[in-house]
């Protein structure tokens, strides 16, 4: 297994460090504090063609391996995790519709995503369906040529600002998870409401919110793939999301990292600077030595989906693992900046924050230890 980046790769992290740095980073204080979602980033993104790495380019997407989708996504959360985030989502929702969707649906739908005109909101939570996403009771009823939808989504990232939305229901609840479809919904939907975003601890630019179907109807042609696997695309879709999340983790905790190393070069305390002490330098030395460890299985997860292969488990290790070090790492980093890692002047108090999420989303880490089980014991 070679987990070097190409040449394309290390064009690819070059650009999106360079973006990231220079443009949202210094925006990245403000869009936390006033809670602004970044369309400015996302607007930049999507000129270099960095909304679709990794979809097809037939549909306008750049084509790129899943490790560069990794390195861009990591390079994101360096500089702002909140756009990070909606970069990820967006791109599982193209994903999730070139690879089930009929060559109309990837044309009307894909292209847009790719092109930045549109972002994606990815619905499955529900109030009574978190972890157990196969028990959801939003509804979805034939009628003629039409769908009726009917119930609530919680958690949606995206879902103030999305043009398409990609909802799991259940056509027939009588079969469980096997009766769950999924239908693309396209924003403006009569019956279709969004709730006002969350307030959370972090990721304040990406906004959360609830999701109301009110009797939406959609054309028939709006399922996307077969009837009653909606379970499977969503599974499936989680498998790729999960390493953009890794990503997301490892680009939080390398920020964190990195200010770290830094402070501790310049504060001096007894006449030195603190990385002299080993209470501080070994510390520093844990996070660069697990934030190594977490990019190798992520790189891994993306390594085996480039060759076509399963890596559900993989996907699992390395979210969870990822997002647990990144947790670790930003704890540590406050530690090492002391009395300033508290305060909001510097951005390592916003780093932890913002990790939070990524411990609880596209499955929470228990669930990823429920995946990896069922894959050892199978």
């Amino acid at each position: 297994m070679d987990f070097n980046l190409s040449e394309d790769d290390k064009l690819i992290q070059e650009t999106v460090r360079d973006l990231a740095m220079n443009k949202f980073a210094p925006r990245a204080d403000e869009i936390d504090k006033k809670s602004i979602f970044p369309e400015q980033n996302i607007k930049e993104l999507a000129e270099l063609g960095l909304l679709g790495t990794i979809l097809d380019p037939a549909y306008g997407g750049a084509g790129a391996s899943t490790i560069s989708y990794s390195v861009t996504l990591e390079e994101i959360a360096k500089a702002c995790a909140s756009t990070s985030v909606i970069t990820s989502v967006t791109t599982m929702v193209g994903l999730a519709i070139q690879r089930n969707g009929t060559e109309e649906q990837k044309e009307k739908w894909v292209t847009k995503i790719a092109s930045g005109e549109i972002i994606g909101a990815f619905c499955l939570t529900e109030p009574t369906a978190g972890s157990d996403a196969g028990s959801l009771k939003t509804s979805a009823t034939v009628d003629g040529d039409e769908i009726v939808l009917n119930g609530q989504k919680l958690w949606i990232t995206n879902a103030a600002h999305a043009g398409v939305f990609l909802v799991m229901a259940n056509e027939n609840p009588s079969l469980g998870h096997k009766g769950i479809s999924a239908f693309v919904v396209e924003s403006g939907s009569e019956g279709l409401e969004i709730g006002a975003p969350e307030k959370k601890m972090g990721l304040n630019g990406s906004h959360t919110c609830a999701v109301f179907f009110d009797n939406v109807r959609i054309p028939i042609e709006n399922r996307l793939g077969e009837q009653g696997k909606g379970f499977s695309i969503a599974l499936a879709s989680l498998d790729t999301g999960r390493i953009g999340i890794a990503s997301q983790a490892l680009g939080i905790g390398e920020a964190a990292y990195q200010a770290s190393v830094n402070f501790a070069k310049e504060r001096n305390q007894f006449g030195q600077p603190i990385y002299n002490f080993q209470g501080v330098s070994f510390r520093i030395a844990d996070m660069k030595m697990k934030l190594e460890a977490a990019r190798l299985l992520t790189r891994k997860a993306a390594w085996m989906r480039d060759k076509g292969m399963k890596h559900t488990m993989e996907s699992s290790m390395a979210k969870a693992f990822a997002t647990e070090v990144a947790c670790e790492v930003t704890q540590n980093a406050i530690k090492t900046h002391g009395g300033m890692g508290f305060s909001k002047e510097l951005p390592v108090e916003r780093y932890h924050r913002d990790i939070q999420a990524t411990l609880l989303y596209e499955g929470t880490n228990d669930i990823q230890r429920v995946v990896m089980v069922k894959n050892i014991f199978k």
